[in-house]
Order: structure tokens, then sequence, then C-alpha cells
């Protein structure tokens, strides 16, 4: 992993930090279309179906091959947008909706949401399935995803357990020794939830695996008024 980070990722090089993973990109669909969506993300995406979705807009971050915003959208949600930092992922998620199709209903835009967010438009329910967990600034990328003002935010990210901070910092050397930027970081969940509540978002949801956490958080009626303003929470990012 790098050393230092850059704070704004604005170019292919930067975005390779956060979004290599795209190579990987073929081998995931094929499971998707094989087995279906990881079981953590189909949890989420029936808790945000529960919620009910019909005509909804939905902003799905790092979206991989697509399976929230698809499966959202075969359920009913008008339109989705495909924010990724990673052209291999959004070209396979567009070859899957086009096969399905929804290509006329997706947006894709290609870079760090941070950087994009101020241009998007409003959606309706927000999404972030393995995201948290590879991005070094925490309170940015959750502005970032509440600037739309959505009524629901969904995330999966890695559970902030002694075994499973020791197993991300455990692949974050061997990867460093390997020269790769390919790394975790670990979160606080009572920080995530303290940044969430501050701008207006009550959890309603918390489940998933033994390693992995799925929440879903609504917007309460403080959350219609303004973008969110919190700022860092001392000691709540972690490089491990």
């Amino acid at each position: 992993m790098p050393s230092e980070w850059p704070r704004r990722f604005c170019c292919d090089e930067d975005l390779a930090l956060i979004g290599n993973d795209g190579r990987f990109a073929a081998e995931e669909l094929a499971s998707w279309g094989s087995r279906g969506p990881r079981r953590t993300t189909q949890e989420l995406i029936d808790v945000i179906r529960a919620q009910g979705v019909e005509g909804a807009h939905v902003l799905d971050i790092g979206a991989g091959v697509g399976a929230i915003h698809t499966a959202l959208l075969e359920a009913g949600a008008a339109s989705a947008i495909d924010v990724d930092a990673s052209r291999e992922y959004l070209a396979t998620a567009r070859g899957e909706a086009e096969k399905r199709g929804l290509a006329g209903r997706v947006e894709y835009r290609y870079g760090d949401i941070v950087e994009l967010a101020g241009d998007l438009p409003p959606a309706d329910i927000v999404t972030l399935d393995s995201v948290v967990c590879c991005y070094p600034y925490l309170p940015a990328l959750l502005r970032a995803a509440l600037t739309p003002r959505p009524r629901l935010v969904g995330m999966i990210y890695p559970r902030d357990v002694w075994w499973m901070l020791l197993y991300m910092r455990l692949y974050n050397l061997v990867h460093s020794l390997r020269r790769s930027s390919v790394g975790y970081f670990a979160y606080r969940h009572r920080d995530v939830r303290a940044l969430m509540s501050e701008a207006g978002y009550s959890e309603v949801h918390d489940a998933g695996s033994p390693a992995w956490r799925v929440v879903l958080y609504r917007a309460t009626a403080s959350a219609a008024t303004g973008r969110p303003a919190f700022v860092a929470v001392p000691g709540s990012t972690s490089g491990v």
C-alpha cells in the first residue's frame, strides 16, 4: 500500500489505488451468473427491496459487475447511476445491463465518488458494497454518498472484530511486500454509525456474515435539510 494516499483521486493512476480489483470482473460476472450474488450482497438487496424500491433512483457506488443496481432495477427501481473507479468493472456492468435490456436505465460514471458527488442528481437509494473498506477517508466518502440526500443507504464492509483486523493487517503486509496497492482500511462500526447519525440517518438493519457487516440506514426528518457537514471522528481511520 502507498505510504501516503492522495487527497484526491482524479486520474487513472490515482483511481487505480481504489479500483484495481476490476481485473477480476470477468470472474465475478461468471460467479454471479452461475451462483447468484454473494450472500451478503443478496442480503443487502433483500433488505432494500423490503423498504420499497418502486420508481426509485439508485446510486450504486463501486458497483462492480452491477449486481445490486441490476436487482433493484428488475424489482421496479426507475434508474441507476453506476460510479466506479475501475473501467473494467464499468464495461462489464454495462455489458450485463445490455444483455438484460436495462441499458437505457443505467448511467455510468468513471471516477471517485468524492470528486463526482457534486455533479450527480438526487437519488433515493445509495449503496456501497465492499467500498468503505477500500477508501482511505471515511468522512469524505460518507459525505459524498449522502450528497444526493437519499432516503436509504446500504453498506457492506468488514466487521471490526480482532481476528478480521488481524487478517486485514496481514493481507496488507503481504501485498505491500509484493509492491501491490491492494489493501484494506479498517473502520469501527461505532464511528460509521456516529457519522451517519450526525447526518440524520438511523440504522434499521445490522447483520451480515461473521466477516462482513451488512447495514441499512434510513433518513430521519433532520436529513431532509442541507448537506451532511460532519467532520472526522478522532481515531476513526485505520489503514491496517
